[in-house]
């Protein structure tokens, strides 16, 4: 495994949400978002991830995306790429331009639907990884990939591949997590990426969270990973129970419909529009989240 730097790849990193004008993506809009963000607390930012409605967009936008977002991020905090696609060649295509484009890091989701074995899963990050330079996080979400990476694969994989640094897990196994950081070592990068905002496993397991709600409130995620890193875990506990209605009331439909409504609710999008199949959240949603809001002070 490559050496990185201590405070390198730690903390809340936002899976960026990509905003829409009618059909088109809103790249005027996404710049915006993106220096917000940055100057709200995120420590870092994740473009494309599955907030991002990945395979709803073609391949140029999710290159114009992150151009954009390298560009309007300027070094302040460091940006991955999530260049995981539906194909082979897709997937190539997003790791080049992203080594090209200059990002700090690059994750790496498993194409959804094929069920591949773990063999097929080994060659085909082994295969990808020989398009960038860049450190590598993989993407395990069973959820949407229909494939896990079991934990021989995982250690087989970082030690075919160096760039190979740490994992976003969006998967409730905690039983891997643990035997993860055991084989892997204590520098391996796990990213927490589950709705229930897993901060208690930050002190010993992972290194901090990439979840959606950081596109709403950046700087609270941003303040619990600092707790709980700190181990000050009452002071972690509270600040989770204080977003907890904000998060439940997002999730109560596929994401990212619900932080999407928040987001535009609050101003800092445009439009809270997803491309189908996702649609615009239920009148019931709706009430729910704004109620949250209200409740969180934000309205």
């Amino acid at each position: 495994m490559i050496k990185l730097g201590e405070k390198f790849l730690r903390g809340a990193y936002t899976p960026l949400v990509t905003p829409f004008n009618g059909s088109l993506v809103d790249y005027d809009a996404f710049a915006r978002f993106v220096d917000w963000q940055i100057r709200n607390g995120a420590n870092g930012l994740v473009v494309c991830g599955t907030s991002a409605e990945p395979m709803s967009l073609t391949v140029t936008e999710r290159q114009n995306l992150l151009r954009i977002a390298v560009g309007a991020a300027r070094r302040r905090v460091p940006v991955i790429a999530h260049t995981g696609a539906a194909s082979l060649a897709d997937t190539w295509t997003l790791t080049e331009h992203a080594e090209q484009v200059g990002v700090d890091a690059v994750m790496l989701m498993m194409p959804p639907f094929v069920k591949a074995p773990q063999r097929g899963l080994r060659s085909f990050i082994g295969y990808v990884s020989r398009a960038t330079t860049k450190p590598i996080l993989l993407y395990q979400i069973p959820s949407r990939t229909a494939s896990t990476i079991e934990i021989d694969t995982l250690e087989d994989l970082c030690e075919d591949v160096p760039s190979i640094i740490g994992m976003k897990q969006s998967s409730k196994d905690e039983e891997f997590d643990r035997e993860a950081i055991s084989r892997m070592g204590d520098e391996f990068r796990l990213f927490m990426g589950l709705p229930e905002l897993a901060y208690e496993r930050i002190p010993k397991m992972a290194c901090g969270l990439i979840v959606a709600l950081g596109n709403v409130v950046p700087k609270k995620i941003s303040e619990l990973c600092a707790l709980a890193r700190q181990g000050e875990m009452s002071e972690a506990a509270a600040l989770h129970q204080e977003l907890s209605a904000l998060n439940d009331s997002a999730f109560q439909d596929t994401s990212p419909i619900g932080v999407k409504y928040m987001a535009w609710k609050l101003g800092l999008i445009p439009s809270g529009a997803c491309r189908l199949p996702l649609m615009p959240p239920q009148p019931e949603d709706i009430e729910a989240m704004d109620e949250a809001l209200e409740e969180a002070g934000f309205l």
